[in-house]
């Protein structure tokens, strides 16, 4: 009890003296004594980390800027309240053996789940606070969630290629997000925009490929109508600008190219890269502040926050040319 008393500040009604608590901190040095930090979070029923599930996780800076921002976000949230941070690359499954049950976090930054029956049931019957990062209220009614305007984003996008003269415009998405909700929301974004300028928009337009673009190949090589393409993520039209250079095909004369998130990565590419903007550091921060606080015992009702988008054009977008109509053409 004295050595709880002086070393832990444990127990009110314990008395230590000056000189026997000297002697403890002595010793205590001598033996390299360091606190178990399980079994204080055994006592506490708190571990001070956070779990980050993200699925598609990639490489950090390798074709896109977003997971530096998402991490930075997150982490300038966690770290200044002494949490730690651990990433999770799977599925947090609905079982009494998944991570979620298991006591190793205190709470759960969702980003991108696909709000399946089982995800919804995992998060419903999770007995930790869950915050969902890229998800619609609607998706989600019982959860706090941090989500970007898309409907604004993909309205600004298509906006911006009309007015450079583009009718024929395809939406892109890459084969791993293509059942996430951010996808769908983001569809159902496009197919509304278009259809509101006439546009006829339909499944033709929707092209699910491989992230590293291999099938951009095969598209232009059939002779496929589209002028410009409006891509789901910063990443996936990094990999389709390469792509293009791999077939030959030049942008924007020939295909204008659109990304979602606008990091500064897009200044790097060549062409720059035109990109529908979402602040991704604010919507990571706010979501694992909201977590942070609900772990600690604010427990507000499920709040959620849909952050503006915008657009920045830079050099992958241009007015479409005579020979790119002709190339497309059936």
């Amino acid at each position: 009890m004295a050595v709880s008393k002086v070393l832990h500040g444990k127990g009110d009604t314990v008395r230590v003296s000056k000189d026997k608590a000297e002697v403890i901190r002595r010793i205590a040095e001598e033996l390299r004594y360091q606190p178990n930090h399980l079994a204080r979070s055994f006592r506490s029923k708190r571990t001070q980390t956070v779990g980050l599930v993200f699925e598609q996780f990639q490489r950090l800076g390798d074709r896109t800027g977003y997971f530096s921002q998402l991490l930075n976000g997150v982490m300038s949230a966690t770290f200044p309240r002494n949490y730690s941070l651990t990433i999770c690359p799977t599925l947090i499954r609905n079982s009494s053996s998944g991570a979620m049950f298991d006591g190793r976090f205190d709470g759960i930054v969702w980003c991108k789940p696909d709000m399946g029956q089982e995800t919804k049931e995992a998060i419903e019957k999770s007995p930790i606070p869950v915050v969902a990062l890229h998800v619609a209220p609607a998706e989600a009614p019982n959860v706090a969630t941090f989500c970007c305007d898309n409907d604004t984003g993909l309205e600004l996008a298509i906006q911006h290629l009309v007015e450079l003269g583009h009718t024929e415009i395809a939406f892109a998405v890459d084969n791993e997000n293509r059942c996430s909700v951010e996808a769908l929301a983001r569809f159902d974004a496009f197919f509304k925009a278009m259809h509101a300028r006439s546009l006829g928009a339909s499944a033709d337009d929707l092209l699910i490929w491989d992230h590293d673009g291999a099938d951009l190949a095969y598209y232009w090589s059939i002779g496929r109508r589209h002028t410009a393409m409006i891509c789901f993520s910063e990443s996936h039209a990094i990999s389709l600008l390469r792509a293009c250079e791999t077939c030959g095909i030049v942008v924007p004369d020939e295909l204008s190219i659109i990304g979602f998130d606008s990091t500064s990565y897009c200044d790097t590419t060549t062409p720059k890269l035109s990109s529908i903007s979402q602040p991704v550091e604010r919507m990571a921060f706010e979501a694992t502040q909201f977590l942070l606080s609900t772990i600690e015992g604010d427990l507000r009702s499920p709040y959620n926050f849909i952050y503006p988008c915008g657009f920045d054009s830079r050099e992958s977008t241009a007015r479409p040319s005579s020979q790119s109509r002709g190339a497309h053409s059936s």
